[in-house]
């Protein structure tokens, strides 16, 4: 299972390593022999990531905290995905990131999805859960509601602020 966070800085980078360091953290110990670490390697790995992603950076050695929020939240997209996951769980996958960030992470869950894995994603942002499936709003740990694909804003938005259907 891979995770996207639900705050970057605390949770979904280490910010004194490198763009590649965080990439690859979740798969270190096949980056060489005997639990060392080829720089190669984990650079090839970030490499490929840098591309799928569209990060922008001046490289695998950049310090992620050189980058922009959004690119940032690539590199724990990145991240998340880097064990090739069945299940991705994404939190928030799109706070404080530009439009531009947003449908690129968003396009992510969407490859994600047609490759056959499992997303869960978590948002409080309607336009986030456009491309789901199906959408369950919670309250007190419960289920408060269920949305097939194609629901109405007007009525997920209702259901989240605690108003009963046909009463919004």
């Amino acid at each position: 299972m891979g995770c996207l966070p639900r705050d970057r800085h605390t949770e979904g980078l280490v910010p004194q390593l490198s763009v590649a360091e965080n990439i690859t953290m979740p798969v270190s110990g096949r980056l060489g022999p005997g639990g060392l670490i080829r720089p190669s390697v984990r650079d090839a790995l970030a490499r490929r990531a840098i591309d799928e992603l569209e990060i922008t950076t001046e490289g695998p050695a950049q310090p992620v905290t050189a980058l922009s929020g959004g690119n940032q939240q690539k590199v724990a997209m990145a991240r998340a995905l880097a064990t090739d996951p069945r299940v991705l769980v994404l939190i928030d996958p799109t706070a404080g990131v530009d439009v531009r960030s947003r449908r690129a992470l968003l396009g992510v869950a969407l490859r994600a999805r047609a490759e056959g894995r499992a997303v869960l994603l978590v948002s409080d942002q309607p336009e986030d859960l456009r491309a789901c499936d199906r959408v369950l709003v919670m309250a007190g740990g419960f289920v408060t509601a269920a949305y097939e694909a194609g629901w109405a804003e007007r009525e997920l938005i209702a259901a989240i602020e605690g108003i009963p259907p046909g009463h919004g």
